[in-house]
Parts: C-alpha cells; structure tokens; sequence
C-alpha cells in the first residue's frame, strides 16, 4: 500500500511539472490558459485511469498518458491561435469600452459645434472622426467573425484577428495623436480638464503601443501555422 501511495504521489509529480512546462509555453489572457490547463489535467487524469484500468503500472501509464497528449512545445504550439484570437477579442473589447471614455474629456473640452454647418466643418473641427469610424467598424467585423456569429459569418483567422488588432490600436494611437495636436493648435489652457484629456489619451498612446508590439509577437508565433489541434471531448480524451 506504501508502494502504491509513492508510485501515485510521482506520478501526480510527473503531470504537475508537464503541465507546468506546458503553462510556461501558453501566451494569452490568464482566464484562457487557466482553463486550457484546467482542461488538460481532467484529460490526463482520465488517460492515466483508462491506461490503468487496460492494465498498465501507474508508471507506466502515466508515461503513456503523456506520450498521448504530446509534448509541452507541441500542444503550445497547438493552443496557440486559439489563445490568440482571445487576445484579439479581449483587448479589441478593451478599446470600444475606453473608446467613449477618451473621448467624452474632448469632447468636453473643445466643445466643437460643426454640425451646424456641414460636413466639412466636422471633420475640420474633429479630424479623428474618419479615424474612430473605421476602428468601430473593425472592431464590429473582428468580434462578429471570432464569436458566436461564426455559425452565419466566415471565421477570421487568428492571423486576421491579430492584423485588426493592430488596425484598431494604430486607429486609437492615431487618433489620440490628431485630437492632442487639435487642441494645441488652439488657445490650449492648463485647466483640470485639459489635464485629464491628454492624461487619457497619453494612457492609450501607451496602451496601442504595448498592444502593437504583443500582437505582433503572437502574430508571428502564429504565422508558420500550428500543428493540427489535438482533439479532445468534454472530458479531455483524444
């Protein structure tokens, strides 16, 4: 009985550090690869008792378990569109929630009244505008296409995901920038107002550029394409 509890307690050892190798290698939202990790386990739990229950030593089917769901490198690589897509969602959400809350402060602060004669006056009085409606527009397509109107909609790529990402965080650095150098052209006061508009746009300045650079981090983790996905079912068995 001894025996047995020490082969036990080595192999729970055994798929601790597989899986942990295995959390080192996954990038994306912590809730993700918490739950790919969570996922994996109950599958490896599940692989060890049908190898032992087939006959195996629990050694022994732990090693197999292991051989069956692949190396930590592969199943990254496997998981990595996936984790990368989440990302794309996560943080194009993250930018049409802060959206309104950037420009709500300028909006206050310049108080432009364009509307009143035209088109062209809106634009000259706001010239971010083109700019905020293309990101919207982005942002729009990139969640239909990754959620769950994939059913009527083509699935993006986490390639084309990404890319959007990219778009939307360039947009929003763009636009930042445009509404910054507006207000300077003008008669620009040091109010409380003013601070806070330029201390959140100079706060997403820095946010797209962090974001740029990640996205195309997983971008090119993602670029050579990964190995076919393993396949799992509810309870995490091939």
């Amino acid at each position: 009985m001894a025996s047995d509890r020490v082969t036990l307690r080595a192999g729970d050892a055994r798929l601790d550090a597989y899986l942990s190798d295995l959390a080192a290698r996954l990038h994306g939202p912590r809730r993700r690869r918490e739950q790919i990790l969570a996922e994996l386990r109950d599958g490896l739990d599940h692989a060890v008792t049908d190898q032992t229950t087939a006959g195996l030593p629990e050694g022994e089917a732990v090693t197999a378990a292991i051989a069956q769901f692949g190396t930590p490198q592969a199943v990254a690589e496997a998981f990595a569109g996936e984790l990368a897509t989440a990302y794309a969602r996560r943080t194009i959400a993250w930018y049409i929630a802060t959206g309104p809350l950037v420009g709500i402060w300028w909006l206050l602060l310049l108080q432009p009244h364009p509307w009143r004669t035209g088109l062209i006056a809106l634009l000259a009085a706001i010239p971010a505008v083109p700019l905020i409606i293309i990101a919207i527009a982005t942002a729009a397509g990139t969640l239909a296409t990754t959620g769950r109107l994939m059913r009527w909609l083509p699935e993006a790529s986490p390639q084309h995901a990404l890319a959007a990402t990219i778009t939307i965080a360039t947009l929003a650095l763009a636009g930042d920038i445009t509404v910054i150098a507006t207000y300077l052209r003008t008669e620009p006061s040091t109010s409380t107002l003013a601070v806070v508009a330029a201390a959140a746009s100079l706060t997403r300045i820095a946010c797209s550029l962090v974001t740029t650079s990640q996205a195309l981090r997983y971008a090119t983790a993602t670029r050579a394409g990964p190995p076919p996905t393993p396949s799992y079912d509810h309870d995490g068995h091939r």
